[in-house]
């Protein structure tokens, strides 16, 4: 290996450097900095670099070395499955003596080393200053080579190599595998997953409180939930707790945060994000909470008009298709979602205020369930040995700052040794039995119930059986059963907020249809009023309501006639345009069905409609819509 050559200034020099740093480069025995092990690692070196005590230096030809940065131990290199993502796993201390390990993409080394550099010092790594340090210490990075192999993931959760699942945290791995895995990304964020206390405190300070708390008990169920969403093949979703202010929304939150983790500022509210964000910013955050719980704070700042969007991209787990630089698509970023939300708005009220409708796909994937519990202390049922409502939020608010984090990681520890020892099969067959037999409980009274409102049971049920769960491996403190009794009287909850077990786009078809007429019925409906004939035009019921708006922008027709009770009454005639525009948002066809079940639409010959002949005008094709959609025998007067 040729000795380090005087460092030139240039681009082109630099880059001539490492060219040859990388020629020359070769393998040997470099041993471990700091750890104390007896083990050594196969490391590259290269004789223009110096490895001291203090650190590492560059030979400067004839002159006195120089200082690139403190002691670096380089674990192996890292790569994913495909033989991409390649990097480096390095091993430091801080100023402090506490031991530092994270996998940096090579690609960070193709620039000009400021992000490597940046995250480095962030960690305490001394490292030497000016442009001849920073140019011979990316030198050194492009010259390290490794035999030892670690596999690198771009996002947290579920992982499988070689026929086995690891769970990938920030600061660990659980599982086990051939080879090391580490999470190796271009950004880094700080990790949200911190621990504070034991299992046994967060049974003792909090679980016991989330007893005979029904908003409480799904909460804290919801974080054991998400873990599973990838094991049982489950979609995406959400629940949302919708309520008025200072019913204790936030409070649940944070209980179901103290589950994951938490900051040590913040302690598990550290752990909550805000849905103050754009729809891009979402997707980043969704795909840093990869299949763990994402709670996310107060609907009302989001803003109105990507409501449906965020819920579409939540549930469905994939991001928006992009264009690289060069023109080419992106790699879409895919993950899986289980999120908490709350808000004093619901999905449909957001959409509501931007002038959109909300379709039947979203309110399944984001399900408002009403925060208040109906005894008369917001959402708590039960507020142990406090005085008030308000007391016991502001106790759970403070042990939520001191015990978090703890029972996730205990979870995923006798989930990952589970499904190690009974095999992937036997754990989804026994989660998907409890769950079929928890859902014909809860929908036995409804056997007429939609697929709508099943999926929602399904994502319900899903909680209370990995609430089961977390109790059975003793992380809760709670009775067996208690999950799903609590999950079940939140189900009847959502249940009666949604006010049907139908399909939703029955009843909005025919709320739109009602809607529309109601608005435009005088100002849109031209009058179609038959010339009286013999005593019929001396009853005055037989005579329509005096006429009081010109019709324009017609949709249709209102035509004075007997209805069915013998009574005169305004019967509609709406044209297709008419139809489509009342029906917007909604297949139109199974909506002109559902109509015509309900009885509103009278059925017609030909695609459910029949050739009028108002006057002025022949053969029109409309739909005839009877005036009992308004709700009154008269119609619109």
């Amino acid at each position: 290996m040729s000795s380090g050559e005087k460092t030139q200034t240039g681009s082109q020099s630099g880059r001539s450097d490492i060219r040859k740093g990388i020629e020359n480069a070769k393998v040997v025995q470099f041993p471990e900095a700091n750890q104390g092990s007896a083990k050594a690692q196969e490391v590259s070196e290269d004789r223009r670099f110096i490895y001291r005590d203090d650190g590492i230096w560059r030979r400067n030809g004839d002159g006195a070395p120089f200082f690139l940065c403190g002691s670096v131990e380089v674990l192996g290199e890292s790569r994913d499955e495909a033989g991409q993502n390649w990097g480096l796993l390095l091993a430091w201390r801080d100023r402090d003596g506490h031991r530092h390990e994270e996998a940096f993409a090579r690609a960070l080394f193709a620039g000009d080393g400021n992000e490597i550099r940046t995250r480095l010092a962030d960690g305490g790594l001394t490292l030497g200053a000016g442009a001849k340090a920073k140019a011979a210490f990316l030198e050194w990075l492009a010259s390290l080579q490794s035999s030892q192999r670690a596999r690198s993931v771009t996002r947290i959760g579920w992982h499988r190599f070689g026929g086995g699942d690891v769970f990938v945290l920030p600061d660990e791995t659980l599982g086990e595998t051939s080879e090391r895995v580490v999470l190796q990304t271009l950004d880094r964020e700080a990790s949200l997953f911190g621990v504070a206390g034991t299992v046994e405190d967060w049974k003792i300070q909090i679980g016991a409180l989330c007893m005979k708390n029904s908003r409480l008990v799904f909460a804290a169920s919801c974080a054991f939930a998400a873990p599973l969403l990838g094991l049982l093949g489950e979609e995406g979703g959400g629940i949302s707790f919708k309520g008025s202010s200072r019913l204790g929304k936030s409070t649940a939150l944070r209980v179901a945060a103290s589950v994951c983790g938490g900051t040590p500022q913040n302690g598990a509210g550290g752990y909550i994000r805000s849905w103050r964000s754009t729809g891009n910013g979402i997707e980043s955050t969704a795909l840093a909470s990869c299949d763990v719980l994402l709670p996310l704070d107060e609907i009302g700042q989001l803003d109105p008009r990507e409501a449906g969007e965020v819920a579409y991209l939540l549930s469905n787990g994939q991001g928006k298709a992009r264009a690289s630089r060069t023109g080419g698509a992106r790699t879409v970023a895919r993950f899986r979602i289980l999120f908490l939300s709350t808000g004093e708005l619901g999905l449909a009220d957001l959409n509501r205020e931007a002038g959109k409708a909300t379709k039947a796909g979203q309110e399944v994937r984001f399900a408002d369930l009403p925060a208040d519990a109906g005894h008369g202390q917001g959402l708590f049922e039960h507020v142990h040995d406090h005085d008030t409502p308000d007391a016991f939020a502001r106790h759970l608010r403070v042990v939520t700052g001191q015990y978090f984090g703890a029972p996730l990681r205990a979870f995923l520890h006798r989930l990952t040794q589970d499904l190690a020892q009974s095999g992937n099969e036997v754990v989804q067959d026994r989660l998907r039995v409890r769950m079929g037999e928890i859902m014909r409980e809860w929908l036995h009274p409804y056997p007429e119930a939609s697929g709508q409102v099943r999926s929602v049971a399904a994502r319900f049920a899903m909680v209370a059986a990995a609430g089961e769960l977390a109790t059975q491996y003793g992380l809760t403190g709670w009775e067996h059963d208690t999950p799903t009794v609590m999950a079940g009287i939140c189900f009847e909850a959502w249940l009666a907020e949604r006010g049907t077990v139908g399909r939703r786009e029955d009843e909005q078809a025919v709320a739109q249809l009602r809607d529309f007429i109601a608005k435009n019925g005088e100002a849109r409906f031209e009058r179609w009023v038959d010339p009286a004939q013999g005593d019929a035009a001396q009853s005055e019921e037989s005579q329509p309501p005096g006429e009081r708006f010109r019709t324009q922008n017609r949709a249709g027709w209102k035509r004075w006639m007997k209805g069915d009770g013998g009574r005169y009454e305004w019967r509609y005639f709406l044209t297709a345009e008419g139809m489509s525009e009342a029906l917007a948002g909604l297949n139109r066809r199974n909506a002109v069905q559902t109509l015509i079940e309900t009885g509103y639409l009278l059925p017609g010959k030909v695609k459910n409609s029949a050739v009028i002949s108002p006057p002025g005008h022949r053969n029109v094709r409309a739909y005839e819509v009877k005036a009992s959609i308004l709700g009154t025998e008269e119609g619109d007067r």
